[in-house]
């Protein structure tokens, strides 16, 4: 597969994610979609979607930019042959699990520094009920420093397959949206074991502390920053 054509891969990947993130807010701050499902009571308006956009479409363009200029220039290191579909999992697994853990740190960092928090990691909290797209509602330094995480991973594995790397984009991004969206998981997903499923997340944004991992549980289980009770 040539580099331009992983490219327009990716770049249309990622703006189909944000769409659906744009669409699924709309059907639930318009509509009401699975109002009845909701985490928390507070109501979130189509008009403070709207409000927050800009910002949210100039994060969309960072993600898109930086992914372009890592697999244009960086794909030696980052990227490499597709093995088999079984190691394409590990790949991805093993991205997330580093991944998950550089964010845990980022992201608590962000909440134990008074400093870091106002100037900084506050925009993201005025989502004291966040809904989906606010998964990318954060300041720009926020956003560019996260994405250290998975290419962290990748270095470690000596790149992953392009496969690995769409598949990791895919379950990252939604999984985002959805811990974002402040509606109920699905039961299914409760049982799914130390996955960070939407209340996982959603009660950090109500309390503003703790829970500080994502993808997965086990971090602050082990770090002693799950909030008891979800």
């Amino acid at each position: 597969m040539t580099i331009e054509l992983m490219i327009i891969i990716t770049v249309v990947l990622l703006l189909t994610i944000n769409l659906y993130g744009f669409a699924y807010s709309t059907l639930v701050t318009k509509y009401h979609f699975l109002e009845q499902k909701k985490i928390q009571s507070k109501i979130n308006t189509f008009k403070l979607l709207l409000e927050r956009t800009p910002l949210i479409l100039f994060n969309v363009s960072i993600l898109i930019v930086l992914n372009v200029i890592g697999i244009k220039f960086f794909h030696t290191i980052f990227l490499r042959e597709f093995n088999s579909y079984l190691y394409s999992g590990y790949e991805v697994l093993f991205v997330l699990i580093i991944d998950d853990f550089f964010f845990y740190v980022l992201h608590r960092m962000m909440h134990e520094s008074t400093y870091i928090y106002k100037k900084i990691h506050k925009i993201h909290h005025r989502a004291n009920t966040p809904m989906p797209f606010e998964y990318i509602y954060v300041h720009p330094l926020e956003w560019m420093s996260g994405m250290i995480g998975p290419f962290l991973g990748m270095y470690m594995l000596g790149g992953i397959s392009f496969f690995a790397y769409c598949v990791y984009l895919i379950v990252r991004n939604m999984h985002e949206i959805h811990i974002h969206s402040g509606i109920k998981t699905s039961k299914l997903s409760k049982y799914i074991p130390l996955y960070g499923i939407n209340e996982h997340h959603d009660i950090h944004h109500s309390k503003r502390m703790g829970n500080y991992a994502s993808t997965f549980t086990f971090w602050d289980i082990l770090l002693k920053t799950k909030i008891k009770g979800n």
